[in-house]
């Protein structure tokens, strides 16, 4: 009977271990990289929280992170997260299984405010619509100009692999305090002898103006602008999960982000998505694909 009792302790034992193998996970908030405040951050935990929910994954608890180590450090605890929402610097860093990532490409430019020049705030002017002299001109200058961008960005990290900037200054997201804090770093940086350059997608580069920014040097409205593209691209934010997890529970996740078709627009912004977007399994061949294009040296 003792033995039997014994048997059924280690067996229930057992079985209370492999439930607690992991809980909950991580969320590279969007919000957070906006600089958006507390209430819009933790809006955005409730709307993954309850899509991610159906699939059986564990929701509870989640957790905001806002760089690689957070991820490195959370991986290794005693009972690691089950799961990261986030884009594939941090996905791809924990060494989880990329369920779902949105496929709609993001391409990484280096916006650069250059010389002095006679129009005032001018038109970014992208590379290749410059004359070959001037292009070798200004790839040369980048290589000895510092950068702003966005710590454990896909953008920051797609520049940092192809080593556009002589120097990358990363800056640590925050609430209040995100993406729309690199302008005004970069102006304030910028000085009639010294370029800078700012780490974005390349939309947003192709948008960019310096009517609303101020800096040390009142002349920073009459800066030339210009737009160098990183050569790599990468996909967007994505579902990855421990690869212990069970497979119907795979399976539910999978179907769950390929099968979104909403215009929510609290969920797309919860999710980082756009009005375009779709999800997909990336095979093998992309995920070292993507793991190459964002090496730094590669």
């Amino acid at each position: 009977m003792k033995k039997h009792l014994l048997l059924a302790c280690l067996f229930s034992c057992g079985l209370s271990a492999q439930a607690q193998s992991c809980e909950g996970g991580l969320y590279l908030n969007p919000e957070v990289i906006r600089g958006e405040g507390l209430s819009q951050t933790e809006s955005a935990m409730r709307d993954l929280s309850d899509f991610v929910r159906p699939t059986g994954l564990s929701v509870s608890p989640i957790l905001n992170i806002r760089e690689t180590q957070e991820v490195l450090t959370a991986v290794k605890r005693p009972t690691p997260p089950c799961w990261i929402y986030g884009n594939p610097v941090v996905g791809l860093a924990s060494g989880y299984r990329p369920v779902a990532v949105n496929m709609e490409p993001i391409q990484s430019a280096v916006l650069l405010l250059a010389d002095v020049g006679s129009v005032k705030d001018v038109k970014p002017v992208e590379l290749k619509n410059l004359p070959p002299d001037q292009q070798a001109k200004v790839l040369a200058k980048l290589k000895t100009t510092s950068c702003f961008g966005i710590k454990s960005g896909v953008t920051t990290s797609l520049v940092k692999a192809e080593n556009l900037c002589g120097t990358v200054v990363e800056v640590m997201p925050q609430q209040g305090l995100g993406q729309s804090y690199l302008p005004s770093k970069a102006a304030f940086y910028w000085q009639a002898d010294r370029w800078v350059g700012l780490i974005t997608r390349l939309q947003s580069a192709q948008a960019a103006t310096l009517k609303s920014n101020f800096g040390t040097d009142e002349r920073i409205h009459m800066a030339k602008l210009f737009i160098v593209p990183a050569t790599n691209p990468s996909w967007g934010y994505g579902l990855y999960v421990r690869p212990d997890v069970s497979a119907d529970i795979l399976k539910k996740a999978a179907n769950q982000f390929t099968s979104l078709k909403t215009t929510n627009a609290m969920l797309l912004k919860a999710l980082d998505l756009g009005t375009k977007y779709g999800f997909a399994s990336p095979s093998e061949v992309a995920v070292q694909a993507m793991k190459k294009s964002l090496e730094t040296g590669s």
